[in-house]
């Protein structure tokens, strides 16, 4: 399967990680930093739950995306760069432990002091839209863009970094909206969430519309004996 990232960052992140596996220890396998992608979730559930006693523990939280940044972008060009590649497992591995945590690090946000936990699992549910319709396409085409319109992983990762740091410096007061508690952290997650699914749908149609066109019944195939000598 061709695996194709055009993520704004990509570029940057591609030589950080290429630098970086140079320098993982031997005794520190894929599946290590598999595990400690997870871990690093964990750690960004507790710093959002612990926002309830001080809002320092936002560090924390941004520190856990760090670390689940680390273990789930180094596995596998760990996994490539030492040429222990198991396509399989490894795809199987990765897609389905990012379930777990990004639903780690959503149910921490809406465990915190500034984002409800309606409004996180909105998101949560519009960024796994969008990962569906990735891994379907894969099995379609054979090629698994990890980032769409120039979105992927690590984006949202810097994204919510830049959330946290902004809440600490400046705070995240509640105001009403339609009778509705809100902060201007939950607008903006809602904004996202709508992003999600119009790119979902957008993307839906658009690559459904391509298939319909290629597979349209009744349409003859090129004939690839053009020109070939006729068969006795």
């Amino acid at each position: 399967m061709i695996r194709i990232n055009n993520s704004l960052v990509g570029a940057v992140e591609r030589k950080t990680l290429a630098w970086l596996v140079r320098r993982v220890p031997a005794s520190i396998g894929p599946d290590h930093l598999t595990a400690f992608g997870i871990f690093g979730a964990a750690v960004t559930l507790l710093g959002y739950a612990l926002t309830a006693f001080s809002p320092a523990f936002l560090w924390l939280a941004s520190l856990g995306l760090v670390f689940h940044w680390f273990g789930d972008s180094l596995d596998g060009s760990l996994a490539r760069f030492r040429k222990i590649e198991r396509p399989k497992f490894g795809y199987f591995l990765d897609q389905t432990i990012d379930v777990i945590g990004n639903l780690l690090i959503c149910i921490g946000m809406g465990l915190s002091a500034y984002v409800r936990m309606d409004v996180a699992l909105l998101a949560l549910a519009g960024y796994h839209a969008l990962s569906i319709y990735a891994l379907v396409k894969a099995c379609v085409s054979g090629e698994f863009n990890v980032s769409l319109a120039g979105w992927g992983p690590t984006e949202m990762r810097l994204l919510i970094i830049l959330m946290n740091t902004t809440i600490f410096f400046f705070g995240a007061p509640e105001f009403a909206v339609f009778g509705v508690a809100l902060t201007w952290c939950d607008i903006t997650i809602i904004l996202m969430a709508i992003g999600f699914f119009t790119l979902f749908v957008s993307l839906l149609a658009s690559y459904a519309s391509e298939l319909a066109r290629e597979e349209r019944p009744g349409r003859k195939e090129p004939d690839m004996g053009r020109g070939a000598a006729p068969q006795p």
